[in-house]
């Protein structure tokens, strides 16, 4: 099935996740200003019922959902099929890992070059409507919560949106307390047990809004991480209780990270690789290290599963 899912504006890249957790946890006693703040606007400003769960330097959000997250509608009547055929990449696995006893980067890819044609679709899939209005109206309530209105660029915002409600509350309390090193956010259809995870580094989205922005929005775009999948014990759970919380680490976002930058280079780039695969794998790695100035790790192991042929960098070699 060809997906068409919409391209999501600067500020929908920071979105969600979900897991599933044996044993309950213990009940979240002090929060910050800034999550205080963040509650407020949710609870009283958005009729929203979040749940906030801080974990170290890592705070997650839980939204429920009432209408799902993905709709099937009609696709437009005029869409004309396409006979066109072109030379595409074929993924069929990808996990990267960090291995931390090792300290090493592990990257397991299937990867091919097929044939793809365009084909006339008369459905298409796309993000239902209140998770799309949630994801933004959340991000905005993160942003006022975090960030002085000086400080973003209006070039970023949606509609300007999260721009005019911070001028509309220019004594919004900044938190004074050390901000999250990483935000998690997670939109759960409660009916049907499916989430969506997105974890955001919190000096990403500094640099985002920065003005001017001192990242794009296309390499913002490939730094969020960003999971859809399903879990039985979501089902139901409208406050996150079967949530697995655990504190991100750098070396594990920047793993997911790697995943993401792969998946993009190889299947979405207007320029996709030409390349040996192995090279250009390793060539996205070294990058996402060097971007985030990463060296607290000693090597590299790429895993091609197609040909068996496994290959070991060492961290000198970036």
């Amino acid at each position: 099935m060809k997906k068409t899912f919409p391209l999501l504006p600067l500020f929908l890249f920071i979105i969600i996740l979900l897991v599933g957790c044996e044993k309950p946890r213990p009940p979240i006693t002090t929060l910050t200003a800034a999550q205080e703040y963040f509650l407020k606007i949710c609870r009283e400003e958005l009729k929203y019922d979040v749940t906030v769960i801080p974990q170290g330097r890592t705070m997650w959000v839980y939204v429920p959902l009432r209408d799902g997250i993905v709709d099937f509608r009609a696709a437009p009547k005029n869409q004309a099929p396409k006979a066109s055929m072109m030379e595409s990449w074929s993924l069929s696995f990808l996990e990267a890992v960090f291995d931390h006893p090792t300290k090493t980067f592990l990257v397991s890819y299937d990867l091919e070059k097929t044939r793809k044609y365009d084909q006339k679709m008369t459905y298409q899939n796309k993000y239902a409507d209140e998770y799309s209005k949630k994801q933004r109206d959340i991000l905005t309530a993160l942003t006022r919560a975090y960030f002085d209105v000086g400080q973003v660029s209006a070039s970023l915002a949606v509609e300007n949106d999260v721009v005019q409600k911070m001028k509309n509350n220019p004594h919004s309390p900044v938190s004074k307390d050390p901000p999250p090193e990483f935000f998690v956010m997670v939109f759960a259809d409660t009916k049907n047990g499916v989430a969506i995870k997105a974890i955001n580094y919190f000096e990403d989205m500094k640099m985002a809004l920065s003005n001017p922005p001192a990242i794009t929005n296309e390499e913002y775009g490939k730094r969020y991480v960003f999971e859809m999948f399903g879990d039985e014990k979501m089902v139901g759970d409208k406050t996150g209780t079967n949530l697995k919380i655990e504190e991100v680490t750098l070396p594990d976002f920047l793993a997911k990270q790697i995943e993401n930058r792969i998946k993009y280079q190889f299947m979405q780039s207007g320029f996709p690789p030409t390349g040996e695969t192995r090279d250009e794998i390793w060539n996205i790695i070294a990058e996402t290290c060097r971007l985030y100035q990463f060296k607290d790790f000693e090597k590299i192991k790429l895993i091609d599963l197609k040909t068996q042929q496994e290959s070991i960098y060492d961290k000198s070699q970036l």
